[in-house]
């Protein structure tokens, strides 16, 4: 489904069950708490991406509603040892040409407020701080809701 949107970004492809152990590795050295597994088995009926050469070096799961016409990224990830290689960017733009290609109207991501490397990659893309969120007062854990609009409202 929608793989022609996929056909202009080399190395990346729908992730699969097989994928599993090697993005769990990923996600174990990216992201404190991980995902379990069960999570990413979920994942993989909605947008589910991988970037590889000869092994998978990045992911990205994003899940959408075609009747709201948005779609939120829900994790990225690259491994430790291939960042500033540009994969997370590549994988980015696969995603918002998806999601061009399923007519949706706008993305959402949300990110800790401390990776700034993070909200720069994010806002080259165009996305905008919209409002910051804490889910724990007592950890003073507060991230970013960010937002890309993908097209106009009326188009």
């Amino acid at each position: 489904m929608h793989s022609k949107c996929l056909d202009a970004h080399p190395g990346i492809r729908p992730a699969t069950e097989r994928d599993l152990g090697r993005i769990l590795e990923i996600e174990k050295l990216c992201f404190d708490p991980q995902w379990s597994q069960d999570q990413f088995i979920a994942s993989f009926k909605d947008l589910f991406l991988v970037y590889e050469q000869e092994e998978i070096l990045g992911f990205l799961v994003a899940c959408s509603c075609e009747i709201a016409r948005r779609a939120i990224i829900m994790r990225i990830a690259v491994h430790p040892d291939h960042w500033g290689r540009g994969i997370a960017s590549r994988l980015i733009s696969a995603a918002l040409d998806r999601f061009k290609c399923m007519d949706l109207r706008c993305a959402e991501l949300d990110v800790d407020i401390v990776k700034n490397g993070a909200i720069k990659l994010y806002e080259k893309f165009g996305f905008k701080i919209m409002r910051v969120a804490t889910v724990n007062y007592d950890e003073e854990t507060s991230f970013y809701i960010m937002k890309l609009l993908l097209r106009n409202s009326n188009g």
